[in-house]
């Protein structure tokens, strides 16, 4: 959910219950109000009754009223009946129907005789008139909700436009791009110290970038200059004559360590380079030709290894990738397949546009599976492996949010490695 309508939505979770609050309390103020003025109109009645009665003139004819208001009774001596308010329900002619009436009781002494006298007051039409002003409070009520709402949604999109920029400006940010990003400046003050933070932010990860991207070109060349120099001194060292047998031996294994640090090297540079987004350029590689190229090419080294490999690839398997990197990820699994699973057995690989799947018998792992694809793990059984390999893979994978998943059956003792592809 949004900011924007995450705050619309408490100030709709919060007005809602004031309102409902302050409805109820407008309403039973009002009713307070027009009890407390009919109360006073009944009371001036009563006086203006008792007035009446004290200077002996005919009170009102009870004929000439629809509620017999006032109403005049004659009680025995010694009956007195304290001023009480009181709400009763009476037929009303004119209406034709029960009407609510307020009324006051009071006795009246006048001339040694007692009088009871009640005033009354029908409520139907201030009923009436609490009834509409509450209905035009809630209506007028809930069209301030609806415009304060609108108001509040419009206004709030113009204030944070200047961060939706930003956050489509970030999206298009890449570390590899020739100049740092530029975040323009706003009119609104935190607005724009993220923008200055984040522009400060920008040049110096350029600069970080810049500075590692030199000093990986300056190392790979610098490192493959003098590892291929001792390479070509090795193979002619071993050209000359004469050359004990032990002299062989140990030109043997210098070539052997140096061919290790070359790759080592090389494994180590890409790694650096994937992890510095380096290889931005992508396009659309069609993997089941790659992955029946690679078949191919393994053909001779699953010969020699004694492994029989099975096939099965969907045609036009295709994904967004740098080639060389795609290339790197499928050969690398071949080659751990082969590599690792015992001779004379079986390998599988199977292709389809949701997943790779490669499969080979082995031995199980030396180390936990969840260190499978750290790097410089590797078997200990075999020292000319870099422990690089996997690593790669993983990396790989992660640049192009695939799934990189591993899993050992002891029964068969199989390796099951899968790519899962990113649904388009």
């Amino acid at each position: 959910m949004s900011l924007l309508r995450k705050t619309l939505l408490y100030l709709m979770l919060v007005a809602v219950p004031v309102a409902l609050g302050g409805i109820w309390l407008f309403d039973a103020l009002i009713n307070q109000v027009i009890r407390y003025e009919v109360d006073e109109q009944l009371s001036s009645d009563l006086a203006y009754v008792q007035q009446q009665l004290q200077s002996a003139r005919t009170p009102l004819n009870r004929t000439q009223t629809l509620l017999d208001n006032p109403h005049i009774v004659r009680l025995p001596n010694g009956r007195f009946v304290v001023p009480t308010f009181s709400d009763t329900v009476e037929f009303d002619r004119r209406e034709n129907e029960p009407v609510p009436v307020r009324r006051l009781t009071a006795t009246t002494p006048v001339r040694g005789q007692t009088y009871l006298v009640v005033v009354k007051q029908p409520m139907g039409e201030f009923a009436e008139i609490a009834r509409m002003l509450s209905v035009g409070i809630i209506g007028a009520f809930l069209l301030l909700l609806s415009v304060l709402t609108l108001l509040n949604s419009w206004v709030s999109r113009r204030l944070w436009q200047p961060f939706y920029q930003l956050i489509d400006q970030l999206r298009a940010y890449r570390l590899n791009d020739r100049a740092p990003a530029q975040f323009g400046r706003s009119r609104i003050a935190e607005f724009d110290q993220l923008s200055v933070a984040l522009n400060d932010m920008s040049l110096t990860l350029h600069q970080q970038f810049t500075t590692q991207k030199e000093f990986t070109d300056h190392a790979a060349h610098e490192m493959q200059t003098p590892l291929a120099v001792v390479t070509t001194h090795l193979d002619q060292l071993l050209a000359t004559e004469p050359l004990t047998e032990e002299q062989v031996y140990l030109v043997d294994q210098a070539q052997g360590w140096v061919r290790r640090l070359v790759q080592l090297n090389k494994s180590l540079l890409l790694l650096t380079k994937i992890e510095n987004q380096q290889f931005s350029d992508q396009q659309l590689v069609n993997l089941s030709e790659l992955v029946e190229r690679l078949h191919r090419h393994f053909t001779d080294y699953a010969d020699h290894r004694g492994v029989t490999v099975a096939i099965q690839i969907k045609p036009a398997v295709t994904q967004w990738m740098n080639p060389h990197l795609a290339d790197m990820l499928f050969s690398n699994l071949i080659k751990n397949a082969l590599t690792h699973g015992l001779p004379n057995t079986f390998a599988r690989i199977s292709l389809s546009p949701t997943a790779f799947v490669i499969t080979n018998v082995g031995p199980p792992l030396p180390f936990p599976p969840e260190q499978l694809f750290d790097r410089f793990v590797k078997n200990p059984a075999r020292q000319e492996s870099t422990g690089l390999g996997l690593a790669l893979v993983k990396q790989i994978a992660d640049r192009y949010r695939m799934g990189a998943d591993y899993a050992y059956d002891e029964r068969g003792r199989l390796h099951t490695f899968t790519i899962q592809f990113p649904t388009r």
